[in-house]
C-alpha cells in the first residue's frame, strides 16, 4: 500500500512524464464507457445476417472518425489541464476544465452512437431498395 501512494505522490509531483500514465487511463476509461454503451446495440447486431451486420460495421468504421477526433480533443485537453492545473487549491479553472472534458466525452460517445445508428439506417435503405439480398 505503502508503494502506491509513493507512485500516485510521484504522478502527482513529477507532470512532465506522468501525463502518459493519466492517458493511459484515460484511454483505457474512455474505450469502457464506449463499450458500455455500444455493447448491446453490437450484440443485437451480430444476432443478424452476418452480411448485414458486416456491412453495418464497414460503414460504421467510416462515420466514427467524428468520434474519435472529439476523444482526441478532450485527451489533448486533459492533457493540458494535467500540465497547468493546481489540484492542491481548486479554482473555477480546474472546475471548468473538468466540465470542458467531460463535456466533450459525452459528446463523442454519442457522436459513435450516432454513428452506429447512421449505419444501421443505412443498411436498412439499402435493403428497402434491394441493393442487397437475404
Amino acid at each position: 500500500m505503502d508503494n502506491l501512494t509513493n507512485l500516485w505522490n510521484m504522478i502527482l509531483t513529477q507532470r512532465t512524464w506522468s501525463w502518459a500514465v493519466i492517458g493511459i487511463g484515460y484511454l483505457l476509461a474512455f474505450l469502457l464507457a464506449r463499450s458500455f454503451f455500444l455493447y448491446g446495440l453490437i450484440k443485437r447486431g451480430r444476432s443478424l445476417n452476418s452480411k448485414w451486420y458486416h456491412e453495418i460495421k464497414k460503414i460504421y468504421m467510416k462515420k466514427c472518425l467524428a468520434g474519435w477526433i472529439l476523444f482526441l480533443i478532450s485527451f489533448l485537453i486533459l492533457i493540458f489541464f494535467w500540465q497547468t492545473a493546481n489540484f492542491k487549491q481548486a479554482s473555477l479553472y480546474e472546475v471548468g476544465m473538468l466540465f470542458l472534458i467531460i463535456l466533450t466525452v459525452l459528446f463523442a460517445i454519442m457522436s459513435h452512437l450516432i454513428a452506429f445508428g447512421n449505419s444501421v439506417i443505412h443498411v436498412l435503405k439499402q435493403l428497402e431498395n434491394n441493393q442487397m439480398t437475404l
